[in-house]
């Protein structure tokens, strides 16, 4: 500690100019932090196969991210009116520079058989006579079961957007352009916007306000505990200073690295908040033990708690590191950013305890007065079999419910459901039955290509095997295109033509040149790969994937030897999310158990007392887990990283009590005075570090996002349990260990 009394204590005011100056070149990464981005994309590191296949796609047939929009009035839409605003409509979205085209009743065109050969005319002009827009409709049925409801009261659009390189930065800015068009052609409200970038958007939406809300609540939290625990206006400016700058300069670096806050990286910012507060209680409870009349006083105080400090934040950080274990791209980013804040944090808190310590005056009087650590420990070794038993009871229950959980997630199930997402996907659900776009693309195997009979009939025949399927509304593709090509072209004959390469031939050059756009949704000419999509109801990824596997089912048997049929598009990328949010889970909680168990043993000098430390801190994660087991909480983005850092940081205190403990044995005192001025030294920092942790989880449980809600919810349990360990378990392993052991003998 030389180099901190002789150096930066000198030097502390120039350190702090210095760190203004980093804040300020960091304001550019922290500007692009907190523009969010919850995109599919961020969850899945950049040489994952599924993201590699996505992206393929995306290059083959455009932005996967299309916007449904649904037209409705119980009167029904075929009047001259709509017809205009459909129109009206159309024009607006695709002058937006953004959009690649609209799919829609505004500019869908019916086939035409003339003389001169195929040709085209639009469904609805402005002077549209109802009556043939309906004879237009039930001649041409695809077009109708794509744009219109059978009963003419509701119809569909598809907004596709460009296949953008930083599509992500305008989703949010589309959706809004969208959805303000759409509501100034029809202010009646009977619009509902539906699809994956509309999903998206509204996380951003949610994660944004959950970030500004839990940020300056974190704040105001901070504020008042340190207020009413410590009731000093130097110990306020200490911890607001220490926690700030952290934040700041965590979330700057994070920018700068090229990353935006998603869903899971909004919690940052709370859990350093909390998180950072905890070293400065240490401090300060060693600051309140420090006489008055003590020589350098305030360094000897961070002198003393420097080494427990140090190990502790390493065990934290290492728990939040141990997400880099995890195959998603999402919880590494949590995991490293909110470790570089926490390691922030604890440099800080002993800079600035450099330049607040000798302004703080020491209290001899405390909020959790030492006699009543000493009488809970003499009540808890009274009353020891009891509370063993009760311990036995409580782990037995929450083992049982580990056995009931399940790997699952519901991107939808993330929102309130008030939100206008859900709202709006539960109308379009309700009215035009399942919608959501499963892409599968078809790759003819060689001697045949795209148009072949072969394929274009396999085409239709799993178009029609998988209306079976549960949750499987209907399907359109390029089979459906040539087969209406046909229709179109040979009538009565059609049936014939399906089973000559000449016919098809035919219409495929009808629809390169008279239907490019459609067509070019549907077939990728330069890899001569087919793309059919199945609309299904939204489902979670379990659900999801077990469709998936039908479908490929379906499709082989359907295609055989004349093509290969694979998932496109989002579809094997959510489903991925099970499996990924299992492999974390586990392998997260093993480093973490590892890289924790190793600190406190180079920290202890024993395996022995380390192994002693860790078991009643796997109590609360065996809590939390049995509870989400019980209570049908799923293993998710918001909880498979929850198991490791609750064993991360509630070892924190763990290793304070083992530290001083060690202290004491070491000097002389007896097992059991040992205990007892442990206590007395430090379970006040272990019950106010508790509750402020407590406090500031549970304020998470008024977030809008299922992802933050259950996050705090969990952790909260696991803080309880920490306590209820801390207070109750360790003593009574201590006592035990303390029988069976000789520490002066071992030289311990």
């Amino acid at each position: 500690m030389k180099f901190i009394r002789n150096g930066l204590s000198r030097l502390k005011y120039i350190i702090l100019l210095l760190l203004l100056v980093c804040c300020y070149f960091l304001w550019p990464g922290v500007k692009k932090a907190i523009q969010l981005d919850n995109s599919l994309n961020i969850w899945f590191l950049e040489d994952d196969p599924a993201l590699i296949d996505y992206n393929n796609y995306v290059d083959r047939f455009g932005n996967d991210e299309s916007v449904v929009l649904l037209i409705k009035d119980p009167e029904g839409i075929l009047t001259s009116e709509y017809f205009q605003s459909f129109i009206n409509l159309t024009d607006s979205l695709e002058a937006i520079p953004e959009v690649e085209g609209v799919l829609g009743p505004g500019n869908i065109q019916v086939p035409t058989n003339t003389l001169l050969g195929f040709g085209g005319r639009d469904l609805i002009k402005e002077n549209s006579e109802v009556g043939q827009v309906l004879q237009d409709l039930e001649e041409h049925s695809y077009i109708r079961d794509q744009f219109f409801t059978e009963d003419k009261k509701a119809a569909r659009f598809v907004v596709v957007f460009k296949p953008l390189a930083d599509f992500d930065a305008h989703r949010d800015r589309l959706i809004r352009e969208v959805r303000s068009r759409v509501e100034a052609e029809f202010p009646g409200g009977n619009t509902f916007l539906g699809g994956v970038g509309v999903i998206f958007s509204g996380l951003n939406s949610l994660s944004q306000e959950d970030f500004t809300f839990f940020l300056g609540l974190g704040y105001l939290l901070m504020f008042l505990l340190v207020l009413v625990l410590f009731r000093s206006f130097y110990v306020l400016v200490y911890t607001l200073l220490t926690i700030a700058f952290a934040t700041y300069i965590c979330i700057g670096i994070y920018g700068i690295m090229g990353h935006q806050l998603n869903l899971m990286t909004t919690l940052i910012p709370t859990v350093l908040i909390l998180l950072g507060i905890l070293d400065i209680v240490h401090i300060l409870n060693e600051h309140r033990s420090t006489k008055r009349n003590d020589n350098n006083s305030e360094i000897g105080v961070l002198k003393r708690v420097f080494r427990p400090c140090l190990y502790t934040s390493l065990t934290t950080m290492s728990g939040f590191l141990s997400l880099l274990s995890s195959p998603m791209a999402i919880l590494k980013n949590f995991g490293i950013y909110t470790a570089l804040g926490i390691f922030l944090c604890f440099i800080l808190s002993f800079f600035f305890g450099l330049i607040f310590l000798p302004l703080i005056k020491r209290k001899e009087k405390f909020v959790f007065p030492v006699a009543w650590f000493h009488s809970l420990h003499d009540h808890v070794l009274k009353k020891k079999s009891v509370y063993t038993i009760l311990t036995g009871l409580l782990i037995f229950v929450a083992t049982s419910g580990i056995l009931k959980l399940k790997n699952d997630t519901y991107t939808l199930g993330y929102f309130p459901q008030d939100h206008q997402v859900v709202l709006d996907h539960v109308e379009i659900e309700k009215t035009w039955g399942p919608y959501m776009p499963f892409e599968l693309m078809i790759s003819p195997k060689n001697g045949f290509n795209i148009h072949s009979p072969e394929v274009v009939q396999a085409g239709l025949r799993f178009s029609d095997s998988i209306l079976n399927i549960p949750g499987i509304g209907s399907s359109f593709g390029f089979p459906q295109l040539y087969d209406a090509g046909l229709q179109n072209r040979y009538k009565n004959n059609a049936a014939q033509m399906l089973q000559r390469k000449s016919g098809l031939s035919q219409v495929d050059k009808f629809l390169k040149t008279g239907y490019p756009q459609l067509s070019g949704y549907y077939i990728d000419r330069n890899s001569g790969t087919g793309k059919i999509t199945v609309f299904g109801e939204m489902s979670s990824a379990v659900e999801l994937t077990n469709k998936k596997d039908l479908l490929l089912k379906t499709g082989n048997a359907a295609f055989g030897k004349v093509a290969e049929i694979t998932a496109a598009g989002y579809l094997p990328m959510y489903s991925q999310i099970v499996q990924y949010a299992a492999q974390s889970q586990v392998n997260s909680l093993l480093l973490a158990f590892l890289l924790v168990f190793l600190l406190v043993w180079i920290f202890l000098k024993s395996f022995k007392l380390a192994l002693l430390a860790i078991v009643p801190n796997l109590f609360p994660v065996v809590l939390i887990l049995g509870i989400m087991g019980w209570f049908n909480i799923d293993l998710d983005i918001a909880t498979a990283s929850i198991s490791a850092i609750v064993l991360s940081f509630c070892i924190d205190d763990t290793l304070h009590f083992m530290y001083h403990y060690k202290k004491h044995r070491n000097m002389g005192q007896s097992t059991l005075r040992s205990r007892v001025l442990t206590f007395g030294r430090v379970g006040a920092a272990i019950v106010i570090t508790s509750l402020i942790l407590l406090a500031g989880y549970l304020l998470m449980l008024l977030a809008s996002l299922k992802t933050v809600y259950l996050f705090g919810l969990l952790t909260a349990i696991g803080i309880i349990g920490a306590l209820f360990s801390h207070l109750i378990v360790l003593p009574i392993l201590l006592e035990r260990f303390d029988r069976k052991n000789d520490y002066r003998k071992k030289g311990l």
